[in-house]
């Protein structure tokens, strides 16, 4: 069985990985798309689990098992080797596809005497899956440098298919579970939704509970991970100590999701806390009842095929719809109603596991946190200081190929005193799960202001070397429809400067909509000086959105700059400084064969001196 939970724990941590590659280079990809059309190319992608019961059938359970995780490991690995976006995409579907079949296949193919390890597996790669993205400041093994991600990666897919040899010689049985016990299998993709969205996502409860927006010095999100990791110990400890009971299970799950979501101080929290414990007891009531012996692998397959097309309804529904809460609370209340439909579930962790699991999920979590390293006190204003606005394209190179330390390269170069960043991703599963705020400003040494623009892990964010004061989010009028995403403005004080960093609209038939929102900047800036309003303006210098600011009195900074963007012919200016009551100069971009490697957009740089 040791070998059979540990051919699991690897399974289900290779197959979170090939969920995050295959959504964040799908919407990197396919961005702009109508929402019809991507929803469609998805659920095709997740329809592909069904092909599991062909895979089944004509194989048989041994065979069918070696071949598809063979399939899936391979094709996970080629996936980290790769650093190009369309290869990546489509070694992820074949990931996923071989993922979805070995998941269902390894459920349902069971010796005469054996529970699905599973049960037991999940919970582990929960505690697991916490502590990697805790340990690598949540970058994903497969985006770490390559020689790193590839050695990592090989020896889990050396250690997957010896334990999944160790498997394969005992005679094998399709088995399938009662009525009750599949409806806890559909809904067991709903529970992968509710961890990557919460009970796993250490920058989200944080955000939710008022940490991690600022201004304040790193740390936010690993405290947000070491409350989830105590949670998921907790789950693990209680998984070996007492008898699971489906009843409190779901109340748990319902429980923590309420006080997380419900964005209050430290009782979202204990919802962080309570819902990852959930969890790990909702995982092991799902997949742990009994099995009774089949003739197929057919009902395991089409259920938790099923499940999966739950998933991308309701993960579609979250992502497309600008963070569509409602989706979450869906796949939520499955997951806590598959949990008190099911039975109660025949398998536990063993003591040993259970220790093991915890030791993991808080000894990650907590040694990230202490091995922060603790900001020096803000440095005192300086008349003249350096400004960059930076769009950082959500943490992701102009090939759509994750550049965390691309952008850390390219910034530290420039050495700005105060950064103005746009498309900031905090925890998002279509974003590879990076927190590119917390990354950027540990490795760069300076404390964020953030309030985001949708949801809670996506908008704009000020860093600076000096005090901030007086953070406020300026939110634009909501456009009717989806085309147009949520956004706002962020003030701040710092460098004795009224600062505001802002994202218009992007849309090419938007210029009414991104006049509206200049016009909301200059309402709310209220004639303070000195002022400088940075960010990309997705507008060009003729465009009248753009005059109006020449209007209302600021000077244009960066004129000298020249074009901002990296992709198109021509390429265009569309990021912009503005001041009033300062003087700027050196205004500069960067080569756009260099900017290519960390962004899709050009930083613009220029010295500021604040007028007396």
């Amino acid at each position: 069985m040791i070998g059979e939970v540990t051919f699991g724990v690897i399974g289900l941590l290779f197959l979170f990985a090939d969920i995050r590659t295959f959504t964040s280079t799908f919407q990197q990809t396919f961005f702009g798309a109508p929402s019809t059309n991507l929803a469609l190319m998805a659920t095709a992608v997740f329809a592909t689990s069904f092909l599991g019961a062909l895979v089944a059938w004509r194989l048989g359970p041994r065979r069918a098992l070696g071949v598809s995780g063979l399939v899936f490991a391979a094709a996970t690995f080629l996936s980290t080797a790769s650093r190009n976006n369309w290869t990546d995409l489509a070694l992820s579907v074949v990931a996923l596809a071989g993922g979805f079949w070995w998941l269902a296949i390894l459920h349902s193919s069971r010796t005469a005497d054996g529970t699905s390890p599973l049960a037991r597996a999940l919970p582990i790669a929960f505690a697991c899956d916490l502590a990697l993205r805790a340990t690598f400041r949540t970058v994903p093994i497969v985006d770490l440098s390559w020689p790193l991600a590839v050695g990592i990666v090989l020896v889990a897919m050396l250690i997957f298919v010896a334990a999944g040899l160790t498997a394969l010689p005992a005679e094998r049985h399709w088995m399938s579970p009662g009525l009750r016990g599949a409806i806890g299998l559909l809904v067991v993709p709903c529970l992968v939704l509710v961890a990557e969205t919460g009970a796993t996502n250490g920058a989200q409860v944080a955000i939710a509970a008022g940490l991690g927006l600022g201004p304040e010095p790193v740390r936010a999100a690993q405290i947000g991970e070491s409350v989830l990791g105590v949670g998921l110990a907790a789950g693990a400890l209680a998984l070996w100590r007492y008898p699971v009971r489906p009843v409190i299970t779901a109340a748990a799950v319902a429980a923590g999701a309420a006080l997380l979501w419900a964005h209050l101080p430290l009782v979202s929290l204990a919802g962080g806390a309570i819902l990852a414990a959930a969890s790990v007891l909702a995982a092991a009531t799902l997949l742990g009842a009994r099995q009774h012996p089949t003739r197929s692998a057919l009902a395991v397959v089409v259920t938790l095929s099923f499940g999966w097309l739950i998933f991308v309804g309701t993960a579609f529904g979250y992502y497309a719809f600008w963070a569509y809460l409602p989706a979450v609370w869906v796949a939520t209340a499955l997951v806590a109603l598959g949990a008190l439909v099911a039975p109660s579930p025949a398998a536990r962790l063993g003591l040993p596991l259970a220790l093991a699991t915890a030791i993991v999920a808080v000894g990650g979590p907590l040694a990230a946190f202490t091995a922060t390293p603790a900001l020096a006190e803000p440095e005192p204003a300086r008349v003249t200081f350096r400004l960059m606005t930076y769009n950082i394209h959500q943490g992701f190179d102009a090939g759509q190929i994750p550049s965390l330390d691309s952008l850390v390269d390219t910034i530290a170069r420039e050495s700005p005193d105060v950064l103005c960043l746009q498309e900031v991703a905090r925890g998002w599963m279509i974003d590879e799960q990076h927190d590119a705020l917390s990354v950027l400003a540990e490795r760069l040494g300076m404390r964020y202001a953030f309030i985001p623009n949708i949801g809670d892990l996506y908008g704009n964010a000020v860093l600076s070397r000096f005090p901030m004061t007086d953070v406020r989010l300026v939110h634009y009028a909501v456009e009717p429809g989806i085309k147009h995403q949520p956004r706002g403005v962020l003030f701040v004080r710092t460098a004795d400067v009224l600062l505001g960093c802002t994202h218009l609209d992007e849309l090419s038939d938007g210029t009414f909509v991104r006049q509206e929102q200049v016009r909301t900047i200059i309402r709310e800036w209220a004639q303070t000086t000195p002022a400088i309003i940075a960010g990309d303006l997705n507008a060009t210098p003729g465009d009248i959105e753009i005059r109006l600011f020449n209007e209302a009195g600021f000077d244009d900074l960066g004129a000298a700059a020249g074009p901002t963007t990296t992709m198109g012919d021509p390429q265009k200016r569309v990021d912009y400084i503005w001041g009033i009551g300062v003087i700027g100069s050196q205004g500069h971009s960067l080569d756009v064969d260099v900017a290519m490697k960390a962004s899709d957009h050009r930083p613009l740089i220029v010295n500021i001196t604040r007028q007396k």
